[in-house]
C-alpha cells in the first residue's frame, strides 16, 4: 500500500515537473490534494506515470470528484499558458 501511495504521488508530480512557473507548482499540489483518492478508486491498478492513467482519468471524468475535476482543469489551463 505504501508503494502504491508513493506511485500516486509520483503521478501528480512527474507531469508537472516540466512546468517552470510557480502556478504549475500550485496546480500540481492541487492535483495531489484532490485527485489521489480518485486515482486509487478508478485507476489504481495502472502505473501512475503512464499515459494509461491520463486516459483512465479522461474515461472516468464524469465520476471524478468535483474538486479533482477542477484541479485537472486548472492544471491543464496552466500547461497551455506555460
Amino acid at each position: 500500500m505504501l508503494v502504491r501511495t508513493a506511485f500516486a504521488l509520483l503521478l501528480t508530480t512527474a507531469a508537472a515537473a516540466a512546468a517552470p512557473n510557480g502556478a504549475a507548482s500550485s496546480d500540481r499540489s492541487e492535483l495531489k490534494k484532490y485527485c489521489t483518492g480518485d486515482y486509487f478508486t478508478y485507476c489504481g491498478d495502472l502505473e501512475p506515470d503512464g499515459p494509461e492513467v491520463q486516459a483512465c482519468f479522461r474515461q472516468n471524468k464524469a465520476k471524478l470528484s468535483p474538486n479533482c475535476q477542477a484541479a485537472i482543469t486548472a492544471y491543464t489551463k496552466g500547461q497551455k499558458r506555460g
